[in-house]
């Protein structure tokens, strides 16, 4: 078989350098700014092509994008999930694969709709983009929003702020749009019989963008209330080993940690104190000892504790494990729980359990969890704190509930000692920062490994610990005083209005 010539390989290197770039727009690199350049390599490999092709190349980009993005995976398959080297690889090929499907779909339907039409591109690429991009993330409990590329400007502030409206999505769309904006021009512009249809395609481009950027640096801009009462506030990273931590061997240990770096906490007066996800190895309100312990903690601190704990239930015979947050005042009284909604795959329970019967749950306990109903505020020190754990973070519609509610600052407990020290808990701290700015809320969060630290409401990362160290971090945030956002208040409308346009375009551009 005779080697592919270099104009034949030049679509699978194009589409490849467009996975490269996108991978390298996310934490730990951080380059931001190619984020606007990216797709450009990929749009180039489309032309001339047939949809089936397309989709071949925008499979390619997919898959090198989302396995080395996601390429964390393994070790937490690997080193929690006890499975073999080469079966952990399959598993994330499989979710790559998967995550891989939308941008193969979106490469088919751009030329099947737009075939060689640049307007058609212009106008439709972006919307189409944002309805997959918006399916795979939300859809059931499999609905999976990591990497979104809307998540990959968390650092440029004037940028996110539009968020507020749109939600993430919104971004991921002017992404899409700066993108083709660009492609399109640069093409267009190189026939001198459409250099005018180049301009028009940078200017539309360009004023977009510009609109967007000034709301954003007008957003940024604007005071808070004068009411600009601030709340104290200590995270506690226990820095506990995924082994220690429901070992009886090391209970003592685990328990002293978190009571010294309370205590050391305690010293700066916060109004609240706020430990991990499952910080504690025993059931609260099940164990006699590990809840007079933890109440009189409260006591000693003279401080709320905000903690996580498992829970269990007996319904019907059968035991259901919940993995919860609760609320013990300064006084020692259990005020609240919440138990978490949106369980994380593998974690929590094995999806297509049927089909992947040999992968387990990577937990200490027994059985898959169950899954709370709501998302009902904790009044603490005279406002209402929004509970998420871990996993829920990356779920717009789930957060906003928590703040529609009533919530005028967020707690996210989480333990992502899972991820080691690869970039996931870097991907996932950056996520919150859009939860912060669509509904325009401070979230504080502590991870039991890290990264633990205070997102203020204009998406800005503040008082962050390092990796697997112990921390007791204490931090300011001024709870919301303002009236609910439009994304707050209605959710995902401009995500909805992609949707719907994605499904009445083709309709309005088929030919009679």
């Amino acid at each position: 078989m005779k080697n592919l010539t270099l104009k034949e390989s030049s679509p699978f290197l194009l589409s490849a350098l467009s996975g490269v770039l996108l991978v390298l727009v996310f934490p730990r690199y951080n380059v931001e700014p190619l984020a606007w350049f990216a797709l450009i390599p990929l749009f180039s490999a489309l032309e001339a092509k047939t949809p089936q092709r397309s989709a071949l190349f925008g499979f390619i980009t997919g898959m090198i994008f989302y396995t080395w993005g996601l390429h964390w995976v393994n070790n937490t398959l690997i080193h929690y999930g006890n499975l073999p080297p080469i079966i952990s690889f399959m598993v994330l090929g499989l979710l790559a694969s998967y995550l891989s499907f939308y941008t193969a779909l979106f490469c088919y339907l751009i030329k099947r709709v737009c075939k060689e039409n640049p307007v058609s591109l212009f106008l439709f690429a972006p919307v189409l983009w944002t309805a997959l991009e918006y399916l795979r993330s939300t859809h059931s409990e499999y609905g999976f929003s990591w990497l979104g590329l809307g998540y990959s400007q968390f650092q440029t502030l004037p940028i996110i702020q539009m968020a507020d409206i749109t939600g993430v999505y919104g971004i991921s769309w002017l992404i899409m749009l700066v993108n083709v904006g660009i492609y399109l021009a640069w093409k267009t512009g190189s026939k001198p019989e459409e250099k005018n249809m180049a301009v028009r395609f940078l200017s539309v481009t360009a004023l977009t963008f510009s609109l967007c950027w000034g709301y954003g640096s007008f957003a940024l801009k604007q005071d808070l209330p004068e009411n600009k009462s601030t709340l104290t506030i200590g995270l506690i990273q226990g820095n506990i080993e995924q082994f220690m931590k429901w070992n009886p061997v090391h209970q003592s240990q685990v328990i002293n940690t978190y009571r010294d770096l309370t205590l050391e906490a305690a010293k700066s007066k916060p109004q609240l104190i706020v430990w991990p996800e499952t910080a504690m190895p025993f059931y609260y309100q099940e164990s006699a000892g590990g809840t007079q312990f933890i109440q009189e903690l409260a006591r000693q601190a003279q401080t709320p504790l905000l903690f996580g704990s498992p829970h269990r239930e007996n319904r019907d015979g059968h035991t259901i494990h919940y993995n919860s947050a609760y609320l013990v005042s300064e006084l020692g009284t259990t005020q609240n729980r919440y138990d978490k909604v949106h369980l994380v795959p593998f974690g929590e329970f094995v999806p297509f359990r049927k089909l992947l019967f040999f992968v387990e749950k990577m937990v200490e306990m027994i059985g898959d969890f169950g899954r709370g109903e709501k998302a009902e505020p904790f009044k603490v020190a005279g406002y209402l704190a929004g509970v998420s754990i871990c996993y829920e973070l990356i779920f717009p519609d789930l957060i906003r509930q928590s703040v529609k509610n009533g919530a005028q600052f967020l707690v996210n407990i989480t333990n992502d000692a899972w991820f080691g020290k690869s970039a996931a808990s870097y991907q996932h701290m950056s996520m919150g920062a859009l939860r912060a700015v669509e509904n325009r809320v401070p979230i504080v969060r502590a991870a039991n490994t890290g990264i633990s630290g205070t997102i203020d409401a204009n998406g800005a990362l503040r008082d962050e610990t390092e990796l697997f160290v112990q921390a007791a971090q204490i931090t300011q945030i001024s709870p919301r005083q303002r009236e609910l956002t439009f994304y707050s208040s209605y959710g995902d409308v401009f995500s909805g209005l992609c949707l719907a346009l994605t499904l009445l375009l083709p309709f309005l551009w088929r030919k009679p």
